[in-house]
């Protein structure tokens, strides 16, 4: 009997030491703390921007062509030059069209002549109305002869029509021009553009009259001021890319931008600029609702907070409401976290490779 109530009393021992250490390990267990990343909440520029480049070009180019054929006899401008409205680029030689020229007005002197004589015959009743309709016919006809090498001699002075610079020079004194030659380009460096080409999706972003900074590779990242000009109303049949007119303020500029620099626009399709943003590893969906963990002043302990997030650019998130600038957040593996064991800061969220400052 007695070692019977030896084993029970001993057994019962053995039972309530393993109930005692159970409930210490329960306990130890809820104490433990969780490893956390933290990332600080900070305003940044979260804005969708399309950096694209095209060639600064004049707005105003236009092509001179000989409209009239015959050697070059003068060439008055060199690339580069500045010209004047009706200022002579060129003159060919034009002695065949003035020899025609003279011919036609001895015929037309002639058929005056002829015309106030048939006048006078037909108001005397002498010649039938056909005859005196023949000389008025012919007159007619040596009035449009003259005229029409009058203006062959007129088209051999190759004259600017705007004012502009000589982009190109083609012709050179002693060659032969035929019609529709090509012998000069010339621009308006008043007023100078690039027109890049951007997909649909972000052409729909985009205004007329929007402003944008422009750089230059000749000047380096300096940025300068830009202006959609217009946007073309269909896309390319290839490319299916819509071109995009930007004009290029040059009064802001301190240097001369000339046709042919390369230029970069950059355009801002979604403007989201100083906005409080934290790393999209520290949001959390929980029951519908976004979440992040702030940290505690003492940093050994979480609170929950729920925020309306916003843009989300390159692994940022937009914090819209619920969350304060400067506030530390838990990022990383959050999904586990509660809000009632104490935590252990183990570093910075990194972020391609950079750790966080």
């Amino acid at each position: 009997m007695g070692n019977r109530v030896l084993t029970f009393t001993i057994l019962a021992l053995v039972l309530w030491i393993a109930s005692c250490n159970s409930s210490s390990e329960r306990a130890s267990e809820g104490q433990r703390s969780q490893s956390i990343l933290t990332s600080t909440a900070q305003k940044r520029d979260l804005s969708d921007i399309r950096t694209v480049s095209a060639p600064v070009v004049a707005y105003l180019r236009v092509y001179i062509t000989a409209r009239t054929a015959g050697q070059v006899m003068e060439v008055n401008f060199e690339e580069g030059d500045r010209v004047r409205k009706g200022q002579v680029l060129a003159r060919l030689d034009t002695r065949r069209q003035q020899a025609q020229l003279r011919n036609a007005e001895a015929t037309l002197k002639e058929a005056r002549l002829n015309y106030d004589r048939q006048k006078t015959l037909f108001e005397q009743d002498v010649i039938t109305p056909a005859e005196f309709e023949n000389a008025q016919v012919a007159l007619e006809r040596a009035e449009a002869e003259k005229e029409l090498w009058r203006v062959e001699v007129d088209l051999g002075e190759i004259s600017a029509p705007i004012d502009a610079v000589v982009a190109a020079k083609l012709v050179e004194p002693g060659t032969t021009a035929n019609v529709n030659d090509r012998l000069f380009t010339i621009e308006d460096h008043n007023l100078l553009v690039m027109r890049p080409a951007l997909s649909e999706l972000d052409v729909a972003s985009l205004e007329k009259g929007q402003n944008l900074e422009l750089y230059f590779d000749v000047f380096g990242d300096k940025p300068y001021l830009g202006k959609i000009r217009r946007i073309f109303p269909s896309a390319d049949g290839i490319t299916r890319l819509f071109t995009v007119e930007v004009e290029i303020d040059q009064v802001s500029l301190d240097q001369p931008v000339k046709p042919g620099y390369l230029a970069r626009a950059r355009f801002v399709l979604d403007d989201r600029r100083n906005v409080i943003s934290v790393p999209k590893e520290a949001v959390v969906e929980k029951n519908g609702q976004q979440v992040v963990f702030v940290l505690s002043d003492d940093r050994e302990g979480i609170s929950r907070r729920d925020v309306t997030t916003g843009a989300e650019r390159d692994g940022w998130v937009e914090i819209i409401s619920g969350l304060e600038e400067g506030k530390e957040v838990a990022a990383g593996n959050i999904a586990n976290l509660s809000e009632d064991r104490p935590v252990r800061v183990t570093g910075n969220f990194r972020r391609y490779g950079f750790r966080e400052e």
